[in-house]
């Protein structure tokens, strides 16, 4: 029999919801094997704590997460682009790759092990739902960076034809992920300890997979959109009428993202728990405030999609008062604006804010552009010791599924005034702003409100992609117009050295930005990859 090594260590358990402390405290290594193992639920409940562990290891606030994943999107003006960001990556230096299959391999070593142990099917069919879900989910994040992907649906073995199998098309990989996440749904149990899925969870899940792939194949014409945005709607329709959730419009937009717990918020469908005595934690702290600068701040382009509390645009709304001053930019907008970013005099800025490029030196913090992240930011762990951070992340909110369901109908035509206040005009409601009116824009103002309501929550990337909206990459990089009301030391800069400014006085990255449409909505397969493998295919365009 083969043996199975588990590392339960209490730092990669990534504090899913608050981990299970008998899970926390089993630090040791331990070899279990085959012919004594899967023999009851708690042996499948041991095996899938590594499944969880594997997969949100990354996820979150760890190692700058979802807060810096909109570094590679026009929400994020970086200090250094990535080579993704600016579109030079080859296929020798991809940027982004996730070509391991050591998940997948645990998770068929799992459901082959608990489908012919003695285990009942209704108590081992909630572990099965568990380790397909997280499947599904290592099988999506890879097919949206390869377009095609080989099925591995059991254990290989040395000998094994699927060693050496080409890629499946991306009708036979979605037809795959769908099952492992009708399985998961049909069987996930409807209530867990705070670390587990739970039903509502995998059909946040699922809501969240079928929207971006419904989307895609419309905007990209590999068709089929049809089914997959049904089910993005029934998905996320589900989640709703479980009546779980809320929007609450006390609590301000930025002060649920500064909470140490997310234990019982109903805007929070599932998080990642970071705990000061349980020693979890992340960087936020230094992200958002460090003297030396911070590596990314807001784009104009995103500031210029919040609205105006009348709910037109900056190039509607007679509220709008240029951008002259951040204090005339802000002013009456929508609230998520003043609370993503901050106004001088606000949170740890001073009267006027620092640019990373001053050469009279940074005091208390600076950003790139001039556009301060604010959001995560809690004052109570302002001085943080790096990496002692420890508020939650949130990984599934209401506000996203709202989103989703609304986005869905829209792309369907089916969408209604009815749904629209029961989405956008709910999240306008915290925010401030105008409730939005049925119209032949829907998709824009739908697609507006989704991005600044899940600002630097790691979505735009992924966003741009599957509308095919690419070409957004390559336009120029600018932020706040430079200004001597704002901006500190700003007579000290020499223009075209320290700071760049376009023709109308904005700061402007020095840096060329491209986008080639012809390749880069896809990522290529590792040059190692297709070299131990000759029948795996290189994703066109990157040949």
């Amino acid at each position: 029999m083969k043996n199975i090594k588990l590392y339960l260590v209490a730092l990669v358990c990534l504090g899913l919801a608050s981990c299970n402390d008998e899970f926390l405290d089993t630090v040791p290594k331990t070899q279990i094997n085959d012919a004594n193992f899967w023999n009851n639920t708690a042996d499948l409940e041991i095996y899938n704590n590594q499944l969880y562990a594997t997969y949100f290891a990354n996820k979150g606030f760890t190692g700058g997460g979802m807060m810096t994943e909109d570094v590679n999107s026009d929400n994020a003006y970086a200090e250094a682009p990535t080579n993704v960001r600016l579109g030079i990556n080859t296929a020798n230096n991809p940027g982004i790759s996730n070509w391991s299959w050591s998940l997948v391999r645990d998770i068929n070593q799992m459901l082959e092990n608990t489908e012919s142990s003695d285990i009942e099917a209704a108590a081992r069919n909630p572990y099965i739902a568990e380790a397909r879900l997280i499947r599904a989910l290592d099988y999506y994040d890879k097919l949206k960076l390869y377009g095609q992907l080989p099925i591995i649906d059991r254990v290989l073995t040395e000998d094994d034809e699927l060693l050496y199998a080409t890629q499946s098309s991306r009708d036979e990989v979605m037809a795959f992920i769908k099952s492992d996440l009708d399985f998961a749904t049909e069987h996930m149990a409807s209530t867990a300890v705070e670390n587990r899925f739970t039903k509502a969870i995998a059909q946040s899940y699922k809501a969240r997979i079928m929207l971006h792939e419904g989307t895609f194949r419309k905007y990209h014409g590999l068709g089929g959109e049809q089914e997959y945005l049904q089910e993005a709607v029934s998905s996320a329709e589900a989640v709703i009428n479980t009546g779980q959730y809320m929007i609450d419009p006390n609590v301000s937009y930025n002060e649920l993202f500064a909470q140490t717990t997310l234990s019982g918020n109903k805007e929070v469908i599932f998080f990642k728990n970071y705990d000061d005595a349980l020693q979890l934690y992340h960087n936020n702290a230094a992200l958002i405030k460090n003297a030396n600068g911070v590596e990314l701040g807001g784009t104009k382009s995103l500031v210029n999609d919040y609205l105006l509390s009348d709910g037109l645009t900056i190039s509607e709304s007679q509220l709008y008062q240029g951008d002259a001053t951040l204090e005339m930019e802000f002013a009456n907008r929508d609230l998520r604006l003043s609370q993503t970013f901050s106004l001088p005099n606000t949170y740890f800025a001073g009267d006027q804010l620092y640019l990373n490029s001053t050469p009279a030196g940074i005091n208390v913090s600076a950003s790139p552009s001039g556009y301060q992240l604010v959001k995560f930011f809690n004052p109570d762990q302002e001085f943080a010791n790096w990496s002692r951070s420890f508020s939650d992340a949130p990984l599934i909110r209401y506000a996203e599924i709202l989103l989703i369901m609304v986005e869905a109908k829209a792309e369907l035509g089916t969408v209604s005034q009815a749904d629209i206040d029961l989405s956008v005009n709910t999240l306008r409601l915290k925010a401030g702003v105008a409730d939005l009116v049925l119209s032949e824009s829907i998709i824009e103002d739908i697609r507006r409100e989704r991005r600044v309501e899940l600002a630097f929550e790691g979505f735009r990337f992924d966003d741009l992609m599957r509308w095919k909206k690419g070409a957004e990459l390559a336009n120029p990089v600018l932020g706040v117009k430079f200004n001597e009301v704002d901006i500190a030391d700003a007579s000290e800069f020499e223009i075209g050295t320290d700071i760049f400014l376009n023709e109308d006085g904005d700061v402007m990255s020095n840096n060329s930005y491209a986008f080639d449409e012809s390749k880069n909505y896809y990522f290529p397969v590792p040059v190692n990859e297709l070299s131990l493998n000759p029948n795996l295919k290189q994703t066109p365009g990157w040949e």
